[in-house]
């Protein structure tokens, strides 16, 4: 049983062991005694004698360090290892880096091994060189077809027209109009006696006589300048140097006096009974001429039948209701394009 004396012995010794303490080091040990936690003695220790607390205190902290020592050999160890391994990889060959990068999962790179895979074993240099020339062969069709589309597109399109050339057709097509409507009906008044069938056959015959006389002008320039006949099969120059000789008549008959008609009437075996008649004859010429002038050349189309819709009615009557139709003005066509409808009455 313990007495009070030694009570009291072992405070002392425990008193001087705190007091005969480094100042510095009591600092050190409060501060670990309160922020380490896992050196703090536990309840258990509490009851333990004051030599004994000492003994065991050491060698906690002996063994706390022991710790830190074998936790800072694996860390150098570790950084040690990780050197060596990257000096490794740098002084390895270039081939082994590359095949390392290539071996990664990259999505590109898996795409692209996926595509040599796919190809590798179907398409040769002779299949691509193959398939090269089958594409350029395409699209040199496709270049051709273009250019006589826009060929096309470009000799129709009305605003491809020269805007300054009083002969384009779309000038003349107007001209023509108010040569049915205007003209002829100022005929009419002044010559009562004037029928639709007389109008008819008059209108046939100059018409016809202008053909012969364009068909005639052209052949007599083709013989000077040796230019194939018109039926016949005629070269890229040939075309070219007729359409440029239709331009140059068309222009040349536009600046004609209408005097310069006369000549065309007459040929028709047309004589004028009034001044009225004379002036409509010779617009008639004229027109005509300037569109069998154009390229491709404005024919005139006497036929009535399977023409209903491109043809209206004098009176303006519906075509259920015509009785044997007549052609007073023909269908105007350049190739199979109506340009301008004809006029019939019944």
């Amino acid at each position: 049983m313990e007495t009070p004396d030694s009570y009291d012995s072992r405070i002392e010794v425990s008193k001087g062991l705190h007091m005969d303490a480094d100042p510095g080091e009591r600092t050190v040990e409060v501060s670990r005694q309160t922020y380490d936690t896992s050196l703090q003695p536990s309840a258990y220790e509490n009851r333990i004698p004051a030599p004994e607390i000492s003994y065991y205190e050491i060698n906690r902290r002996l063994m706390w360090l022991e710790e830190q020592a074998v936790k800072k050999a694996a860390w150098s160890n570790s950084v040690e290892t990780r050197l060596e391994s990257l000096e490794r990889q740098l002084n390895a060959p270039v081939d082994y880096n590359i095949q390392k990068i290539s071996s990664d999962s990259h999505p590109y790179q898996q795409e692209y091994r996926n595509y040599q895979e796919a190809f590798s074993e179907e398409v040769t240099q002779k299949d691509l060189v193959k398939e090269n020339e089958k594409l350029k062969k395409k699209v040199t069709e496709l270049e051709k077809r273009n250019k006589e589309l826009l060929s096309k597109v470009i000799g129709r399109h009305k605003q491809s027209e020269n805007m300054n050339d009083g002969s384009r057709l779309s000038a003349v097509l107007y001209a023509y109009d108010l040569l049915k409507l205007h003209d002829w009906e100022k005929l009419r008044q002044n010559i009562t006696s004037l029928t639709n069938k007389d109008g008819s056959s008059m209108i046939k015959k100059l018409f016809a006589a202008c053909e012969t006389h364009i068909q005639e002008t052209i052949a007599k320039v083709n013989e000077i300048l040796s230019i194939t006949p018109l039926d016949d099969v005629m070269t890229n120059s040939d075309q070219v140097m007729m359409h440029d000789l239709r331009n140059i008549l068309r222009h040349s008959h536009y600046k004609k006096q209408l005097e310069f008609y006369s000549k065309i009437v007459m040929q028709a075996g047309i004589a004028p009974r009034t001044e009225t008649e004379r002036v409509f004859t010779l617009k008639c010429c004229q027109l005509y001429c300037l569109l069998f002038l154009q390229n491709p050349p404005v024919k005139a189309e006497w036929k009535t039948q399977g023409n209903l819709i491109h043809l209206e009615h004098i009176s303006w009557k519906e075509a259920t209701n015509w009785r044997n139709p007549a052609v007073l003005w023909p269908i105007m066509k350049q190739g199979e394009e109506v340009v301008a409808k004809g006029v019939v009455w019944d």
